[in-house]
């Protein structure tokens, strides 16, 4: 069956804006969905794709779709538009977590996400999109594309395997039409081009995660020494993951939505899995009942699994994302060491050392931090140095350094998360093409 989509000549687009002004003015956004990277010359000599127009692909496997927990994208049947409903959306921003081309937008006035909804009043009348219409030089077409549109991307533009309605069309991998100035222009947003999530704006993220890692491990712990938790710390512990997410949304109130897609979204089964846990937890330390200290001890690794999901489905480019931040690795470390448990915390100990030596490697160009990496390490040898010392019950110290380090390794996690981006990625062709012509002199 014949798809339509965009159809891109970047031989053509000579980066003068009428698709972005024309997106605009059709709909009166607040902020524009479309983005136009200028590649020049004078970045990268061998990069030969100039000019690049793009906002949402309406891809045929709609990862956007498939991740908010609030059901707030849906397929239009006649047109095949990926449209989002502002009065549903949380806010929670995940869309622009998963998508691999930037294209959900935050609008920080609205507290919703904006995105190009294909314009689609105007193809039910068999209008092409605004932004097409608007191109001057036809290099932005809108017709019947390939099935297959990612084997005419260029290899340093992101794909998922979400068949984009994207398509390259032209002689760009061999010549550009260069009307403007070669150095006039550098990569649009060239700032933004880190993908990394990041410590700003996820404050509340790095709260709600720690402090779940935390009391499933002392939930874990108590389980092992056959004593019940201390109501006062446990409760200040779920009402502090609980109260942190609030600050994560842009429309709080809409909270209850995020859980209407736990069939395909990681992040409303990781929510359902909270208050799971959460329920079962609470009346454990209430009733003093064993068997609810059990239920809710395994409906907590179970939950803290769901976190760890979460990312990995905003990053499928790896088939296995091991990190020594995660929560569930991270639990079982603090487990063994607060019950004592000298062989395991060694275990688990050097899985954390050679996955942080592992994540340095990968990242050693690109974001190394090393200077928190060896401060982290530092925290766990004298942690290890007190566990073998057998003070771990004395030292009130030691037992801070412990946790510090462990929120260092989460501080750590948010850092160097890398969700598949276009903006970083063509950053990172850039900087490898600029690399290759600095060795080649």
């Amino acid at each position: 069956m014949a798809r339509s989509g965009f159809i891109f000549s970047p031989g053509r687009c000579v980066a003068c804006g009428a698709c972005k002004a024309g997106c605009f003015i059709e709909n009166g956004w607040s902020l524009n969905p479309r983005q136009l990277f200028v590649l020049s010359r004078e970045t990268a000599t061998e990069c030969l794709v100039t000019n690049l127009s793009m906002a949402c692909n309406h891809c045929e496997t709609a990862i956007c779709m498939e991740g908010c927990p609030a059901s707030c994208y849906s397929r239009d049947k006649l047109t095949g538009s990926v449209i989002i409903d502002d009065e549903k959306c949380l806010g929670c921003k995940y869309c622009t977590w998963v998508c691999p081309y930037d294209a959900p937008k935050f609008d920080s006035e609205r507290k919703t996400i904006l995105k190009c909804n294909l314009c689609i009043n105007r193809l039910k009348e068999i209008v092409n999109p605004a932004c097409s219409e608007a191109c001057p030089t036809g290099a932005l077409k809108y017709g019947e594309i390939s099935a297959d549109t990612e084997e005419t991307f260029l290899k340093w533009i992101p794909t998922k395997g979400l068949k984009p309605g994207f398509e390259f069309t032209g002689n760009y991998k061999e010549s550009t039409v260069r009307i403007i100035p070669d150095n006039l222009f550098v990569t649009e947003n060239n700032d933004q081009g880190n993908d990394r999530i990041g410590i700003k704006g996820n404050l509340s993220l790095l709260i709600f995660s720690f402090f779940s890692m935390i009391s499933v491990s002392y939930l874990a712990c108590s389980l092992l020494k056959g004593v019940f938790p201390s109501v006062t710390i446990y409760l200040a512990m779920v009402f502090i993951s609980w109260f942190s997410t609030l600050f994560h949304l842009g429309k709080w109130t809409r909270a209850w939505r995020s859980v209407l897609n736990i069939r395909k979204s990681p992040l409303s089964r990781e929510i359902i899995f909270f208050m799971i846990y959460s329920g079962l937890s609470v009346a454990a330390v209430f009733l003093r009942l064993p068997f609810l200290l059990i239920s809710s001890v395994v409906a907590g690794f179970i939950f803290l699994i769901a976190i760890d999901n979460v990312y990995l489905f905003a990053d499928r480019r790896r088939k296995v994302l091991l990190h020594s931040g995660q929560t569930f690795i991270s639990s079982l470390i603090v487990i063994s060491f607060f019950s004592g448990m000298l062989i395991p915390f060694l275990l688990i100990a050097l899985l954390k050392l050679l996955s942080s030596v592992y994540t340095m490697i990968r990242l050693r160009e690109s974001f190394p931090r090393l200077e928190l990496r060896f401060s982290r390490f530092s925290l766990l040898l004298i942690s290890g140095a007190g566990l073998l010392s057998g003070i771990t019950n004395l030292n009130l110290v030691l037992l801070s350094v412990f946790i510090t380090g462990e929120l260092l390794d989460r501080i750590l996690f948010y850092i160097e998360f890398s969700p598949l981006n276009i903006k970083s990625s063509i950053i990172n062709h850039l900087n490898s093409k600029r690399n290759e012509k600095e060795r080649g002199q």
